[in-house]
């Protein structure tokens, strides 16, 4: 039987090492996403219990205290809205990689269909050419016992 060849299986082969190599993106980029939400909720807690120790010290704080505080809220307040701005642009990130990803396990899919339906057409051949050297055969095996007799 002769072996099926797939004339474009270099092709298949670089879209699939695009296609992981897009996957190996997405991770990466899915890893900062989830790092920055961390510093953003990190922010978001220590703003917290800023709040939560300016509001016990208030009656006790001197008014030098109080405008340190006050500062210190406002670059905390102004480091959660650039956090919130890098969580978002990972964001982007992450949906314009996964779209890469979509598209490329499309082209990959499109080839191995391609593939498959050749490797079918090439096994139908298979069979016929099969079919057709047991035909002979047969033919030749009657041909021969008709004329021994």
């Amino acid at each position: 039987m002769a072996k099926f060849i797939f004339k474009m299986q270099s092709v298949l082969n670089i879209r699939k090492q695009k296609e992981d190599s897009i996957k190996n993106e997405l991770a990466d980029a899915m890893r900062k996403l989830e790092a920055e939400k961390r510093k953003l909720a990190e922010l978001e807690d220590r703003l917290e219990n800023t709040v939560r120790e300016f509001n016990e010290k208030t009656k006790k704080s001197t008014v030098h205290e109080l405008i340190e505080f006050n500062e210190y809220l406002s670059v905390l307040n102004s480091r959660i809205r650039s956090q919130k701005e890098n969580v978002n642009i990972a964001a982007q990130y992450v949906d314009k990689v996964r779209e890469e990803l979509v598209k490329a396990m499309k082209d990959r899919k499109i080839l191995e269909k391609l593939k498959d339906r050749q490797y079918e057409q090439f096994l139908m051949e298979q069979k016929k050419l099969e079919q057709k050297t047991n035909d002979e055969i047969v033919s030749y095996n009657y041909n021969d016992s008709n004329t021994g007799d």
